[in-house]
């Protein structure tokens, strides 16, 4: 019994890692779709602490500037990642005009995190899937068959998550 608790917790935790990339996703297609494009400008690094005994991460630290009601503000926002880049660096920004600071996406320097997470979530998906097949005595000779099932069903659970969110988004 032990060992489908695991194949089932590994298939949940890839969906769940899928479901947050998904989730990436699409609050970067919404901040493209309907925030304003702006310039940003590294101008210093944020040495974060990374996790454990990991090194420590250098993240940069943007500013760009944007108009509200009162005229124009300068914000500053620290990158998603620590992406390779240097000081005085130009790139492009969309920002959410009502709450610039905290919802902005920077399309050429936190583009990684959906892709790890997608990819990651794909791997337990699948290997969660091929043990669950395994440990119910299906037949263990052809694990590339396992594999495609296993991404078939991903992909199709990617997919109707998409439509689901479509259907009740709909403007």
């Amino acid at each position: 019994m032990e060992v489908y608790f695991w194949n089932i917790f590994m298939i949940l935790m890839g969906a769940i890692a899928i479901i947050v990339s998904f989730s990436i996703h699409r609050n970067q297609s919404k901040l493209k779709r309907n925030g304003v494009i702006g310039e940003a400008k590294i101008i210093y690094f944020s040495t974060e602490k990374g996790i454990s005994d990991s090194p420590s991460l250098k993240i940069p630290v943007f500013t760009f500037s944007a108009e509200d009601q009162n005229g124009v503000k300068v914000y500053y926002v620290k990158g998603k990642s620590n992406s390779i880049c240097e000081i005085g660096e130009l790139t492009p920004i969309y920002y959410n005009p009502e709450d610039p600071e905290k919802e902005y996406y920077l399309p050429k320097k936190d583009f990684l995190m959906k892709y790890v997470a997608f990819f990651i979530g794909t791997f337990f998906f699948c290997l969660g899937s091929i043990y669950l097949m395994k440990n119910l005595n299906y037949p263990t000779e052809d694990y590339f068959l396992y594999l495609i099932i296993s991404l078939f069903s991903g992909t199709l659970l990617l997919y109707t998550m998409g439509k689901i969110y479509n259907l009740i988004h709909r403007k």
